[in-house]
């Protein structure tokens, strides 16, 4: 059995984007470069470690075996060149992030200057997108999505809880009816983001009572972006539900009024981290994200104090 460590990220690459395409795409090199390769570390070892689709390569039970080997001893190698070399001192290089739309303008926009004057070797690469991305696939380094990502080899974890508020402006406020009433109360709502436009729409009350509200979803106008529902009833009225993250200067201006604080919408809208979790993080990632959790921490404590008011 003989076989070359060099070949390992290109069997790994393969290996998480299920393809040799792809492989190529990330590694830039030559398609055939990785068959080579690939070909060279199976005859080595002397084990399939692919079965050959149409459209995607599949490891096998061997290669599953390998692949976890090899993850290992690439992240020994990079730890080691990282702190011989200082890299690991010195955050440095290309960073891509995924962001959501509303999260991204009005919660880490305003604080990237910041992030820029005290990193200035780290190049940031923001995408911006109100869909959930695959890290992988796509290859970005650090991702915040909303709610929970589907089970992967992703390392996830929570960032910041936003509960959802009902929130209208002073004149519409003025009109509604002061207990919340399940039957009626979807007559009111303007606009929801899109998200929650679909599947029940369920609420719990003080009492832990549930109770589902139908939305007419011919009349109610869907959008993707929370700070444009936010928005839209400040400026046109009627009711609606969007994170207190995003509201809470306008409540503190009395430009929006928070309506049922006792009737909780039982919908998530909490941010999540994600990042791939089978190879050691580069500083320049653990730093963005340090950047990400101080900025959350602050305004987590700015949300409990609203939250304990309401």
């Amino acid at each position: 059995m003989k076989w070359n460590v060099d070949d390992l990220p290109c069997f790994v690459a393969v290996a998480d984007l299920g393809g040799i395409s792809a492989a190529a795409r990330a590694l830039n090199i030559p398609k055939s470069s990785i068959s080579r390769t690939l070909s060279r570390l199976e005859d080595g070892l002397g084990l399939q470690l692919f079965v050959r689709g149409s459209h995607a390569l599949r490891l096998t039970h061997d290669g599953t075996q390998f692949y976890r080997h090899a993850v290992r001893i690439l992240e020994q190698v990079e730890a080691a060149t990282a702190e011989l070399s200082g890299l690991g001192e010195t955050p440095r290089g290309l960073l891509t992030v995924s962001l959501p739309m509303a999260f991204g303008r009005e919660i880490v926009g305003p604080q990237l200057s910041g992030f820029q004057q005290r990193y200035p070797d780290i190049r940031l690469d923001i995408r911006i997108g109100s869909g959930l991305p695959d890290p992988l696939r796509e290859q970005i380094d650090v991702a915040v999505v909303v709610g929970k990502a589907p089970d992967s080899d992703l390392i996830q974890q929570r960032l910041i809880d936003a509960p959802l508020l009902w929130v209208a402006n002073q004149e519409t406020a003025a009109t509604l009816p002061e207990t919340f009433d399940s039957a009626h109360v979807g007559t009111f709502i303007s606009a929801v983001e899109t998200r929650y436009a679909t599947g029940p729409l369920v609420v719990e009350d003080e009492l832990a009572m549930q109770r589902q509200i139908d939305l007419d979803r011919t009349r109610v106008m869907q959008i993707n972006d929370p700070l444009i529902v936010r928005d839209l009833v400040i400026a046109k009225g009627g009711l609606s539900f969007a994170p207190l993250l995003y509201c809470r200067t306008a409540l503190a201006s009395g430009a929006l009024v928070q309506m049922y604080p006792h009737t909780r919408i039982l919908r998530e809208s909490s941010l999540s981290l994600l990042y791939p979790g089978h190879r050691l993080l580069p500083m320049k990632a653990r730093v963005f994200i340090d950047f990400l959790k101080d900025i959350c921490s602050r305004r987590q404590g700015e949300i409990t104090v609203v939250m304990s008011s309401s």
